[in-house]
This record gives C-alpha cells, sequence and structure tokens, in this order.
C-alpha cells in the first residue's frame, strides 16, 4: 500500500531521498509524521536496500522504530559493532572508525534528540566519503544528560526541516503535548488526566490506586524526573515491589547512590528491572527493560531475561582503563535497577500503552522534561502534580 504524504512530507521527503545531500535533518512534534517520512525515505531512496541502516540509540528505540516502518533497525552501538579489548585490537574504540568505515551508503537514526556528541562524532567519522545521513528526531524533547544536543546544531547548519501538520489532531495526548510545548497548561481529555491532590496527601495510595498488573510489564509504565526525594523512583519502586512482587527470597545489594550516601538495592524473581549503563563485554546497554529470571544467593548471581532471552549477570567481570593497558575488576550488577518507576531520561525514546506521571518540583523538572514524559504513553496518561510542580514545568 503507498503511503499518502502530505505537502509538507513531500517537500521533506525529498530532500531526504536527494543524495547530493550528506546530511539532512528532521524534526517535528508529536503526531506529525516523522515515522512515516522515515519509511517513504527509505523505500524511495536510490540506493540498495543492504546498503541502508536504520538504528536509534536505545534497543527499545530501535525496536519501536522497527514495528512503526516494518524496516529492521539496531542499536547504534551494535551498527558500529562496538567491541571490547579481548575481542580485538582495537583496545575499546569501534569496530568502525575513521580507519575502518561503516560498510553502509546511508544511515537513518531516529530518535536523534537523545545523542551525544560522542556518539554523534563517532558515527559520523566511521562514514565513508560518499555516505549520507538522516536525523529524525523531537528536539523539543530532552536533550542529552551530557552536554549540549548534536541534532539542536543539525537543525540549524544542515538542510533541515520541521513537520508542522498535525495529523493526529483527535489523539489527546497529542494534543496535551501540543499545549504543553506551547508553554499552556494541558486541558484534561478522555486520554489525558491531570489532577493536584493537595496537602495532606498520601502518594503511595495514589500509585496503589493508578496502578494494575500491566505496571509488571511493558503495558504500563510509572515515570518520575528524578531518581530521589521522598516521591522519587527509588521510593516509588520499592513500594511497587512490594505491591507487585512481595513473596519470595531477596538479594541485597549495596552500593553509593549519587549523593554519595550507600543505598541498598533488593531484588526478587520476577521484578522489573532496568538496565542503566553500556557494558559492551555484556553486551547490554543503557536503558534495556527486563525481568529477573533467576538469582543465587550464594554466589549473587543474576539471569534477566531482556527480549525473551535470559542474560547471565555474574558478580564479577574484568575489563581495561581507556588507555587499554590495566586491568580492573567491576561488578556489573550495579547497573540494575527496579524499573517499575524510571525517570523520564530513562523512558525517552520508549512508548508505553498507559502512564502514571508524577510531577513534583525538583531541579530537573522543566517543560522538556513535561513534554517528553507525556508523549511516552500512547493510549492514556494520568498525571498527579506536587506543589507548585505544575507552574514550574510550563514555565522553566
Amino acid at each position: 500500500m503507498e503511503l499518502q504524504l502530505s505537502a509538507e512530507q513531500l517537500e521533506a521527503g525529498a530532500l531526504c531521498i536527494d543524495k547530493s545531500k550528506k546530511l539532512v535533518g528532521v524534526t517535528g512534534e508529536a503526531g506529525t509524521g516523522k515515522t512515516t517520512l522515515l519509511k517513504y525515505a527509505v523505500d524511495n531512496l536510490d540506493i540498495p536496500s543492504d546498503k541502508i541502516r536504520l538504528c536509534a540509540p536505545t534497543g527499545r528505540a530501535a525496536k519501536r522504530i522497527q514495528e512503526a516502518t516494518g524496516i529492521y533497525a539496531m542499536t547504534i552501538h551494535r551498527m558500529m559493532r562496538w567491541s571490547m579489548p579481548d575481542d580485538d585490537d582495537e583496545m575499546g574504540l569501534p569496530s568502525y572508525d575513521k580507519s575502518n568505515k561503516l560498510p553502509y551508503d546511508a544511515i537513518f537514526l531516529d530518535e536523534a534528540s537523545m545523542i551525544d556528541e560522542d556518539l554523534f562524532r563517532s558515527v559520523i567519522d566511521a562514514m565513508h566519503s560518499r555516505a549520507i545521513i538522516r536525523f529524525f528526531g523531537d528536539i523539543n524533547q530532552l536533550p542529552p544528560i551530557q552536554g549540549k544536543s548534536p541534532f539542536a546544531r543539525i537543525l540549524e547548519k544542515f538542510p533541515s526541516v520541521r513537520l508542522t501538520y498535525n495529523f493526529r489532531s483527535i489523539d489527546g495526548i497529542v494534543a496535551a503535548a501540543r499545549s504543553i510545548n506551547r508553554g499552556r497548561v494541558p486541558a484534561i481529555n478522555d486520554q489525558f488526566n491531570m489532577f493536584n491532590p493537595g496537602q495532606d496527601f498520601n502518594m503511595m495510595a495514589i500509585i496503589d490506586k493508578y496502578t494494575d498488573d500491566s505496571y509488571r510489564g511493558l503495558n504500563g509504565q510509572v515515570i518520575i524526573p528524578t531518581r530521589i526525594g521522598k516521591y522519587g523512583c527509588t521510593a516509588v519502586n520499592s513500594f511497587m515491589q512490594q505491591k507487585h512482587n512481595p513473596t519470595g527470597p531477596v538479594l541485597k545489594l549495596r552500593y553509593k547512590a549519587f549523593d554519595d550516601n550507600i543505598e541498598e538495592r533488593r531484588f526478587r524473581v520476577g521484578d522489573k528491572v532496568i538496565w542503566t549503563k553500556n557494558d559492551y563485554k555484556l553486551k547490554l546497554f543503557n536503558g534495556m527493560i527486563g525481568w529477573i529470571s533467576e538469582m543465587d544467593l550464594e554466589d549473587g548471581d543474576i539471569t534477566i531475561n531482556f527480549d525473551g532471552r535470559d542474560k547471565h549477570i555474574p558478580p564479577h567481570l574484568e575489563s581495561y582503563d581507556p588507555a587499554g593497558k590495566a586491568i580492573f575488576q567491576y561488578d556489573p550488577r550495579k547497573n540494575i535497577e527496579l524499573a517499575y518507576a524510571v525517570t523520564t531520561h530513562k523512558a525517552q525514546g520508549s512508548e508505553f500503552d498507559n502512564v502514571l506521571l508524577i510531577l513534583n518540583r525538583s531541579k530537573v523538572l522543566d517543560r522538556a522534561n513535561f513534554y517528553t514524559a507525556v508523549t511516552r504513553a500512547k493510549f492514556g496518561i494520568n498525571v498527579v502534580l506536587g506543589t507548585g510542580a505544575l507552574h514550574q514545568a510550563m514555565k522553566k
């Protein structure tokens, strides 16, 4: 079935399939047809399909764009064949780099707002001289945690297009997101609910009311801007673990937290967890969500099922320092956290049927954070407002 594009999309499509343009950026709010345009560009580009690669920063983002377009996609890290020193002689550098070029004539990179400068530079350096690249993303979403967004610079300095027509005008979540992006308080509708429980309220009782068993899986997700605080991800995860997975042996791990205090993490078989850091030795990447399928309480081994495959996580691994000389030991289990609730940054690139968003005032809460969290929901979202949180989210 032939894709039906608007005049705006056709103009953008012509730019994307123009092989004389080395680099092109495409941005647009939720509902403006970025995915449809991406599929059109891949299908109509005059380059053999085996020389075109579709990729995204995270596994969840790659899977989502593959499901939406029907085109095979992978993570940027996998495309780069990132390896560890004991795999080859590159001492931790990607298999594809300045001296070993990527074998693709065209690269389509989705969720471009998530990429940082280092990742951007690695991909550009690894492209051969005739290759072209297309960046797709929503510039209104959160920028990368570290440094400025290369995507913003791409849109300013290279041939780019900003899609504006809303194809999902009757979608309540899209309507709320567009209002937020324009600095207007979103109106409540059939898909978007927002309420302030007042001063004296029991947040855990609210969470209990608005979450069900779907929140143990990927259909439902609690999103909170920050990890710390009375109602941050750490506290809410502990509550939801007791609600959804209260029985069975517990494996306790203790690590230094962001505030230098010692944090104790408690895991049970069946817990929903997220992997929080790229580990090329284990081939696990930041943002992957899975479920603990097995634990060895004596040895401390943890087995996690990611996308239907069990991954064994031992308590000790060896790696190299950045110079590739000294070997050091580390505990990869430090990269496991409960995922009943995740931060907005961790949720970015993913999509869930239903979302419970808890907004409390914090340093990280701003309009981009609010907008990004709301656009993670596919069918419905409930937003719980702490005192002063809505004002901060809309004005900052």
